[in-house]
């Protein structure tokens, strides 16, 4: 062999030992991002498929990536921002547009819901497909909206969106309610006036006729339970 061709074979093998090292970087840095985003996926859901693209060479080079997600209250699916810091360093070494996709369960409307209807569990059903696909704030879970009101119209077949029910208020602020107080053989009433806006079986404030504020509960239309 050749001095030009030891040479050659040295650069190979070193520029194969270089990009062996950076799989494996990033193999643990795929990982680490997987055991961040898997476990707070919506209960009953499946992640299929996480890509973290290109790293930067700064996150790269870093052998212990701590990986964090930019809006940790945001739901992990889609383009998902995730930081990376290096162990035992403040600064970040940079950030990743992850692409997260799961399978999972959400809501769809089984008639046409009107504006200003009270979502009952018989108008809703629950379907299966990929949550990247649903449009940004879509209901997963049928109790996220039993109870509330339609704020527009909804098409039958359609994904309900959270931004589109409101809290139907059962007591509303300066209304004249009723006041209940139970115990061991007895049951009081008095009139009071609701001092906030409340929904089946939220905690509003009550101004008694006797100038007294209370904290009740909502038990139904204008009606608090004293507890």
């Amino acid at each position: 062999m050749t001095g030009s061709a030891r040479v050659a074979r040295f650069w190979l093998l070193l520029c194969l030992l270089q990009s062996g090292l950076a799989m494996a970087e990033r193999d643990v840095l795929q990982e680490r991002v997987r055991r961040l985003i898997e476990p707070i996926l919506p209960s009953g859901s499946r992640l299929t498929l996480l890509d973290i693209g290109q790293p930067v060479s700064r996150i790269q080079a870093c052998a212990e990536p701590q990986p964090y997600l930019v809006h940790p209250r945001a739901l992990a699916v889609g383009r998902v921002p995730v930081g990376v810091r290096c162990s035992g360093q403040d600064a970040v070494l940079g950030y990743l547009q992850v692409q997260v996709s799961a399978v999972g369960n959400y809501v769809i409307a089984t008639r046409k819901i009107e504006a200003g209807d009270i979502i009952q569990p018989n108008m809703l059903a629950s379907r299966r497909g990929p949550l990247q696909d649903l449009p940004k704030g879509s209901a997963l879970r049928a109790e996220q909206l039993v109870g509330r009101q339609a704020a527009r119209g909804v098409d039958a077949g359609a994904v309900l969106a959270l931004k589109g029910v409101r809290e139907r208020w059962l007591v509303q602020r300066n209304r004249t309610v009723v006041l209940r107080s139970k115990g061991a053989g007895f049951s009081l009433s008095r009139n009071g006036k609701a001092l906030d806006n409340g929904g089946m079986g939220s905690t509003v404030r009550v101004l008694s006729d006797d100038g007294r504020t209370f904290s009740a509960q909502v038990i139904g239309n204008n009606e608090l339970l004293l507890r």
